[in-house]
Order: C-alpha cells, then structure tokens, then sequence
C-alpha cells in the first residue's frame, strides 16, 4: 500500500475549490467525501445502485479497484485498514450476504484505521431479485450506522462515518438507498480535512487474530463500544430535530426524512442520522412531547421495533406500506392511517435484449432445445421474457451452475439430460468457479453442461470490467482469467469456444451433442456486447498508445439570487431504454443547477434501460426537499417516445404540459439520436434559464465530438413554436 493517496497528476484536485457549490448524486456525493478525507484505497464490486461510487472516486483521481466479489473486496480493505489505511468498501445490498463472513468477525477485531462500508439498498427492487433491508445487518454483525437523506448527507455522513471509525476503530456501515444514491442535489463541500496519517503496521495479535481465546474478550469490546457510541449518539448532531405542531410528531431516516417534509410540513420531526446503536433516550423524549408519534420508514420497521422494545410508544405504518419504496404520496397516505389498496401502476414496457444481443442465439437454442434452465443474475436474466422464456429458475449470483447440478442429481433420466447452466462472464468470476469446482468434485451421473455468456463486461450496471476483461476498474491492462483454460485446468475435457455470430449455426448443434453425451462439458459462447463494444477497442486502443488518462472536476457556481423564492417546479423525463431520458434529465438538471437553483433528482438504474421504460423526475425551485415527483404533479412531461404517454400521463397534474416526439420537426434533426436534446429546446421555452445554461450542461453531458450536432438540435426545439437560439 502506498504511503499516500494514489492520484492522478493530471485530475483537478477538488480541494482546490474553497467556496463550492456542486449539483452531485449520492453516490458521487459520497466519493468526493472519501476523496477529501483521503481514503487511500476503494474497493468493490459492481452492483446498482451503489456502482458509480468507485467509478468517480476513479475518476478524481482516487486509487479504486473492482474485486472479483464482495467478500474479496471486504477482505482487501480489512488488510489495508489493518496496516494504517483509510479505505471505503461499496457493493449493493445483496453484496452484503456476500462479504458477511469477513463483515460479522471484523467488528470484533476492529481496525486501525477508518473502514467504511457502504450498503445501497433497493426498496422496490428496481435492479435487484429481493429488497432485503440492510439495517438488519448492523444489530446483527454489531456495527453503527448511519443514513443520509440527500447528496449533501451522504457527503457529510462519509466523512463523519471516517472520523466514527478512528475514534471507536470499528467499521461503520453507511446504509443507502436506490433514491439516494441516483438522485441529485446541491453539496458544499467541507474543504478543511486533515489529511489522514501515513499507514503504518503495528503487530497486536489478540485483536486481529480470530482464535476463541482472542475473540471472547474481543465481543467484550464490541458491545462496549456500541455502549459508548450509544451514549454519544444521544447528543450526536447527525440527528436533527425540526420543530413543529405537538398534535403529530413524526420520527424518520434516510430518504423518508425528505418526503415527510413535504407531506406534513406542520409536523414536530425527529430525524435519526445513526441509527444503531438508537439515541432511545432522545427519542423518548420526543415522543413524550408530542400527542402521536408515528414512525415513517421505507421497509421493515426496524425502527418501531426498537423503539417498541425501549417501551417508547409509537405508531407504526400498515403491513402494506412494508413493500417498495416510498414517496410523498405514499407518507400521506400513512399519515392518514389510509390502508386501503393502492393503485395499480400503469404497465410499463418491459426491458429485453438487444435486437442483435449476441445473447440471443443462445437462448434461440436453450429454447429450440427444450432445455431446463438454470439460470444467474446479469441482463442475459431477460432470457426469461418472451419470445425466448428460456430460464426456469433464478436465485442469486453463481447459483445457475448449483442449481442445475441438484436437478441433476435427483431428476430422472430423461428430464436430468436436458438441464442446461447458464451464467454469465462477470458473475462466473464473482461466484460461479466454485460452483464448476462442484461439479467437477461431484459430477452428476448424466454429465453437466455449462454455458458461459462471455459478453466481455459486466454489462447490467453500466459496462465494468472484472477479471475475465483483463482490464482494471479505470480500464487499465491487467491479468486475465481465461474461461476455458480455467475449466481444463479442472480436468474437464469437453470445452468449447463459440463465436455466435461469425459461426451462426454452431451453438445449437454443438449443445445437443454435449446434452446427449454423459460427460461434463462447458461451453464458452464469447461475443462482446454490442453497446460495450466500441469501448472496448477504445480502451484496447488507448492501452496501446499508453495515453494518460485526465479527469477534471465539475466547476462550482453560486447561487443566482434571481431564482430564489419561486415555487419548485416539476418536471418528468419519460422514454424508452437507449433514447437518452437519463441524459436528457442529466442535462436539465445541470442547466437549473447552473442558473442557481436547488435541484434534486431521481432516476431508477433498472433493466428498463434495456429497451423498456425508463422515467425520471426533475425538481427545482428555492427549497426543495423530496428528488421524487407525486403522480399528478409534474408540471411538465417530457416523451421521447410516443407510446409512452399512455404510461405518464398520470404524472402530470391539472393544466400541466405535455411535450413529446411531435413538438419538434424530427426530420430537421442533425442527428436521429438528438431527440431528447430537441425535446429540452422545446421545454426551455417554458423555464427561466438562461441559453448559455443550457448550452454548458450539454457541452457536460455529451463528449465534444457530439457537442455540435446537439447544440443545433436544442436550438431547433427552442425555435420551433418561435423560441431564441441557443
């Protein structure tokens, strides 16, 4: 481990800036507090919502690395924190069950030097197979933790989760959700942290070492230091109190604190920062000060049930409120003891793989074949959806080749020889080798057969590299895995490399003859993913001619006096997978930001942008607390595709504009993927921001070579019904 922080000489250093005021999501709120604070060493492994953390710790300059699974990287990072080192750890919160192992033991030994582990949940599983809530976690493993609200929360909490860490040397869990992490708002940075000191190895073999007669006394420790942060958690300023009316006292976390502002204004709030070990006595207090408490949290209620416990008297939400996520609509609704079924939300487009996915031709066979699959996480998981309905069961990361080996084990003969495993590049590094190591161990009477979808990336959460690229996290060269010399490594004999398109034709006949053998056999269909595709030779380009690679910080503006005390406006980005709602929304929340407004934004990372629908929600104004727009509220309703109004339009309130494919003469475009940049041009006529906004958002969001045609697009929407120019 270095001495000091691994930069990139080339980057910006963000702490140039003394007065800045920047427009950043969650999860980049939450890297440039790890940059400031000196973290030596980020770690993880990709997984949405949590995946852009590592990237921009990255891309600041910041050392990171991807490892090939959580337990990996919660592993790495113990070993640095044990040698001196800040390090932060970021996965998805089924990373979690991952890394457990280490996680539970580690609290016991704590660490020398700050480690932060950052679990981004998803209520509502909007990219996940189950919305486990992780704040279950911390009572059981024993570590604190705390929940930010908005950007500048998690900005703040990183760094007070750093700091928590060095005081009490325990890991901190900081506990994020898909809201927070992809929604957008205003952080001013704190530009006065010490740098940390150097890492330093100091032997003490009773804390690190795990023997019963070392980790006895070291549970002793544990839970007296969650009895000391207890106590300082009673006056801790992570919490808040709002005051307010005594007829309805509300005690809240995380993103639910903002939605509550909004649906009762008038309420006295509690609001929780660390929330294990609980402030029980503060919280007390609360609720003997006021006429009803009710307790407003997204998932389990964790919250009421400690408190329950304490014997604090609170009120808790229905059963039904227990599913997805929440919104200010939904907080009205409990507020109002409202249990009554919700309304059904109007059905979406459902993702699916690309029209020339390489994928295809593989699940055209599993289906042609009539095979039984078991099949694993990644955006090959669409297989399941029509025309194919090629996957029969789904769990959890590496579990195809598992499960397709007990079916083997115990179906009868001729039902055994059609199992077919299938997984995935990414995830058979993550979890998927141990599970070809068992069927090698223990191979089923009828064989096994393996089919390893090597696209070339993690392609689900945005085009990562793992061990089989031989690509590092900033895309730099590194050893690769070799999947088929792996698997003859193992001693399996029958290994195949098939090119799905420039050998149509072989897969299908080449997987038949593997299920009528008895024997083991593992099939690698390798093709990279068209949408990664020219970034891989651009990185095999780049790695070529050894080009340094240079980041440069997002530039900090103040506020615009002129757009203080107007109402927040509300507006919802709505279209199709890979029609750019994200960056159309991207760019109009840079443009309000850039004009001086405080913006907040949300967007859902889910398998919609494979070509289903994909929505997301604009808000700015004065003062702006929830990033999610109620249905029936937007003001305006953006549509880059025209069978997506249908869906929307109960987003948009009485008297709202709609503005959608037919307000722009698309024939006029530059470009046929200028759409949504047109479709801001029409919107801009209807919002006070300045051209010259607009025109620095977009030259942000869109590299330079498409900067041209994308500023005549959103001239052509801002002229068309008699607009200015950009």
């Amino acid at each position: 481990m270095p001495s000091q922080p691994s930069r990139n000489p080339d980057a910006v250093s963000p702490r140039t800036h003394d007065a800045e005021r920047l427009l950043l999501s969650g999860n980049e709120a939450v890297a440039r507090a790890a940059f400031d604070a000196g973290v030596l060493l980020g770690t993880g492994y990709p997984g949405t919502p949590s995946t852009e953390i590592l990237e921009r710790f990255s891309e600041m300059g910041g050392r990171a690395q991807w490892a090939p699974n959580e337990k990996v990287a919660i592993e790495v990072a113990l070993g640095a924190a044990f040698a001196g080192a800040s390090v932060l750890v970021a996965m998805k919160h089924v990373g979690l069950n991952v890394a457990a192992d280490p996680l539970f033991t580690a609290a016991y030994a704590g660490v020398q030097a700050p480690l932060v582990l950052v679990s981004a949940d998803d209520p509502g599983m909007a990219s996940s197979q189950n919305e486990q809530d992780n704040r279950r976690f911390a009572v059981a493993a024993g570590l604190p933790m705390l929940e930010p609200a908005d950007s500048q929360e998690s900005y703040a909490f990183t760094l007070a989760a750093i700091e928590l860490s060095r005081r009490w040397q325990i890991p901190i869990l900081l506990r994020m959700t898909m809201r927070v992490c992809h929604s957008k708002s205003v952080v001013r940075p704190d530009g006065n942290t010490p740098p940390p000191p150097a890492p330093r190895f100091e032997r003490d073999i009773p804390a690190r070492v795990m023997i019963p007669v070392y980790a006895r006394p070291a549970h002793r420790r544990l839970r007296d230091k969650l009895v000391g942060i207890a106590a300082w958690n009673e006056s801790c300023a992570l919490n808040r109190a709002v005051p307010g009316d005594r007829a309805l006292g509300i005690v809240t976390s995380g993103i639910a604190y903002v939605h509550v502002r909004e649906a009762a204004p008038e309420a006295s709030v509690l609001k929780l920062g660390l929330t294990h070990p609980l402030p029980i006595e503060s919280v007390r207090r609360f609720a003997e000060g006021v006429e009803r408490c009710v307790v407003i949290e997204e998932g389990d209620p964790y919250l009421v049930e400690q408190l329950r416990a304490a014997g604090i008297r609170v009120e808790a939400k229905p059963e039904i409120y227990r599913f997805g996520e929440f919104d200010v609509a939904r907080v009205r609704r409990i507020l109002a003891g409202d249990a009554t079924p919700e309304p059904k939300p109007v059905a979406a487009r459902p993702p699916a793989l690309c029209d020339r996915c390489p994928h295809r031709a593989a699940f055209e066979a599993l289906r042609d074949l009539d095979c039984i699959v078991s099949g694993d996480i990644g955006c090959y998981s669409l297989g399941v959806l029509p025309p194919f309905e090629a996957m029969d069961a789904l769990i959890c990361m590496g579990a195809s080749i598992g499960m397709g080996l007990g079916m083997r084990h115990v179906l009868p003969d001729d039902q055994a020889r059609r199992v077919v495993s299938v997984i995935g590049d990414g995830t058979f590094v993550h979890s998927g080798i141990t599970g070809l190591v068992e069927m090698v161990y223990n191979p089923p009477p009828t064989g096994h057969v393996v089919l390893i979808l090597d696209n070339g990336t993690t392609a689900m959460t945005g085009f990562q590299e793992h061990p089989g690229t031989g690509r590092t996290l900033d895309h730099r060269p590194t050893g690769r895995i070799i999947f088929e010399d792996l698997a003859r490594s193992m001693g399996i004999a029958a290994v195949h490399v098939v090119d799905p398109v420039a050998e149509p034709g072989r897969l299908k006949p080449l997987l038949a003859q593997c299920l009528d053998r008895r024997e083991l056999a593992v099939i690698v269909v390798r093709r990279p993913c068209l949408l990664a595709a020219g970034k891989i030779r651009q990185y095999e380009r780049l790695a070529r001619e050894a080009a340094p690679r240079a980041a440069a910080d997002r530039l900090s503006r103040a506020p615009n006096p002129s757009a203080q005390g107007r109402r927040v406006t509300n507006v919802v980005v709505a279209g199709l997978g890979g029609q750019g709602a994200l960056t159309a929304s991207n760019i109009l929340a840079e443009a309000a930001f850039l004009a001086g407004y405080n913006v907040k934004k949300a967007e859902v990372h889910g398998m919609g942008r494979r070509g289903g629908s994909v929505t997301t929600d604009v808000r700015f104004g004065n003062e702006v607390f929830s990033p999610m727009v109620a249905p029936g509220e937007a003001d305006f309703l953006v549509v880059l595709a025209a069978d997506q109004v249908v869906n929307h339009r109960p987003m948009l309130r009485s008297g709202g504009t709609l503005i959608g494919p037919e307000a722009v003469d698309q024939s006029a475009l530059p470009r046929p993927r200028s759409l949504n940049v047109a479709l801001l041009g029409a919107l801009s006529r209807h919002l006070a921001i300045e051209p010259s906004a607009w025109r620095e958002a977009i030259g942000r969001y869109l590299p330079p070579k498409l900067h041209e045609a994308n500023f005549q697009a959103f001239a052509l929407g801002r002229q068309d019904k008699g607009g200015g120019s950009l």
